[in-house]
């Protein structure tokens, strides 16, 4: 410490400390304003066609980049029921950031004016949410920053569903997926089965589904059946289930809704005639000629809706699956 033997002299050397003071911290704010701004220039919006209820609409991502030179693969990440959250897949797009993968997250929601569907999943149906896991494909696949060869989808609960049906050859081609482009892997979280095709034809890109042994919102033996129909049919899959995880087993709280609507007991399945019949009714609710039968939807969803919603982290199982999807982003994505 230097000691002061006049005021002036003081005043002066303090002047002095106070001034130096002053431009390390400019230096370092500068510094913090250059990496929020670095920050920033790494995350990109981009729309895309897609549909709501026979209306086209545009849909938005949000593209997490990597500080990556050249074109880089890429894993869509499609929100389920309760919307997009930075909590989850945020976390998810920084994760793969971090491994200089693009980290694209779909908001299927805001665009459609809609908060959430966890009480009426019709307010985005199935349908329109799984052609945005396709509608965004197409739009990477034209994107020079992104390797097409290598785009993967890996989505929760709705999303889920969406990245398990992204790789439905029918349903690829019916949403004009130019050939030659194809997601190069498929993620599904703890999705909803309840939609089985008789002789589903995949694009044969490998299909990890990951299950929580507890889930009472989709259940688990929807998609197991569905795998070895999937399998059958030359799909490469594998299924994962993490005993005793519930449904949203890589959230960080426990939720219980009591007025959403539970589909778990609900499924339809396509019959040889070209039919379709929900299972636990029995209820035909597509006709042989490929039209639905008036009334008899509402009629099945009688017999095997539910209410009542619930599910949450665990830790064990939010960390497993989380080292198993990085395991497959690497094998498939990353080149190993």
């Amino acid at each position: 410490m230097v000691p002061c033997y006049r005021d002036h002299m003081c005043n002066l050397y303090s002047w002095k400390m106070t001034a130096v003071e002053m431009r390390r911290a400019l230096a370092a704010a500068l510094l913090v304003f250059a990496a929020a701004s670095a920050h920033a220039q790494q995350r990109e919006t981009i729309t895309f066609e897609s549909r709501q209820k026979g209306t086209p609409v545009q849909v938005t991502a949000e593209i997490y980049w990597p500080a990556k030179a050249g074109p880089v693969p890429a894993l869509v990440i499609h929100h389920g029921s309760g919307g997009v959250s930075t909590e989850r897949e945020g976390r998810y797009a920084r994760e793969m950031v971090a491994m200089g993968i693009a980290g694209v997250v779909i908001d299927s929601f805001r665009p459609r004016g809609v908060s959430q569907t966890v009480t009426d999943q019709s307010a985005v149906t199935g349908a329109d949410f799984n052609l945005d896991a396709l509608a965004v494909l197409k739009a990477l696949g034209a994107n020079p920053r992104i390797d097409r060869a290598h785009i993967g989808i890996a989505g929760f609960s709705k999303g889920g569903t969406s990245a398990l049906m992204a790789a439905d050859e029918n349903l690829v081609a019916a949403a004009g997926v130019p050939t030659g482009l194809r997601y190069a892997l498929h993620v599904p979280f703890y999705p909803s089965c309840a939609v089985q095709y008789r002789q589903p034809r995949t694009s044969g890109a490998p299909i990890y589904l990951l299950l929580g042994g507890a889930d009472t919102y989709v259940g688990v033996e929807p998609c197991q059946t569905y795998a070895e129909v999937l399998r059958a049919g030359g799909a490469q899959i594998a299924v994962t289930v993490y005993p005793n995880a519930g449904h949203g087993f890589d959230g960080s709280r426990p939720f219980f809704n009591a007025q959403g609507e539970n589909y778990s007991r609900c499924v339809w399945q396509q019959q040889a005639n070209g039919s379709w019949v929900e299972r636990k009714s029995g209820v035909m609710t597509v006709g042989t000629d490929g039209k639905p039968i008036p009334g008899a939807s509402a009629k099945a969803v009688g017999v095997c809706r539910t209410m009542g919603v619930s599910g949450g982290g665990q830790d064990a199982a939010a960390k497993k699956s989380m080292e198993d999807l990085k395991g497959y982003v690497r094998r498939y994505l990353a080149g190993g």
